[in-house]
């Protein structure tokens, strides 16, 4: 039995938060508009499960882990931002004041290159965030990928460096790509 269980492997928890400190906001003034963004419960409460190394596998919460850099970004790009408790329709918008919302969908991927230990050292981010108008229309759609990388010598207690690292560079590249989008200044 324990050789089935070393063979099968396991899940180990780990968080993939950004480094908060090294999240960027947008190097231009922020849009004089009020936004929200909205993440669903079950999209909150998803757990994800993705290769880590010697045959284990890591296990974390993408949404709620990237949730506070996600509002970083938004609180930099926005006069004034705004979580929505239900899925931004016209009515929800107008209601609230808002001139744009945005959905985020993230998706994962991890490995390793190591045969002996179970943290990842590779690890990809993406970002994709639907933005609509207060008319409930698609104004934009922006994808970023991040990618981080991290050696064991690098882990010291933090098993997630490698997601840590590749939530921040999706983040940064997300507040370029809103930085870049003309739809919201108009």
């Amino acid at each position: 039995a324990a050789a089935v269980a070393v063979l099968a492997g396991c899940a180990h928890p780990i968080v993939i938060a950004p480094d908060i400190g090294a999240v960027k906001t947008p190097a231009i003034p922020a849009v004089a508009k009020k936004a929200g963004y909205y993440i669903s419960a079950e999209n909150k409460a998803l757990e994800v499960t993705t290769p880590g190394g010697g045959g284990d596998k890591v296990r974390y919460f993408p949404y709620r882990d990237l949730e506070t850099g996600l509002y970083k970004v938004l609180a930099g790009t926005f006069s004034s931002v705004t979580r929505l408790e239900q899925p931004p329709t016209p009515e929800v918008m107008r209601s609230q004041g808002l001139v744009f919302a945005i959905t985020p969908k993230i998706t994962t991927q991890s490995s390793s290159d190591s045969i002996f230990t179970w943290p990842p050292t590779s690890f990809t981010v993406e970002l994709e965030c639907r933005i609509l108008g207060d008319d409930g229309a698609e104004v934009g759609n922006l994808r970023v990928a991040g990618f981080g990388n991290a050696s064991f010598s690098e882990f010291v207690g933090n098993f997630g460096l490698a997601a840590n690292r590749a939530s921040t560079d999706a983040l940064n590249k997300l507040s370029i790509a809103l930085e870049k989008l003309e739809v919201l200044r108009k």
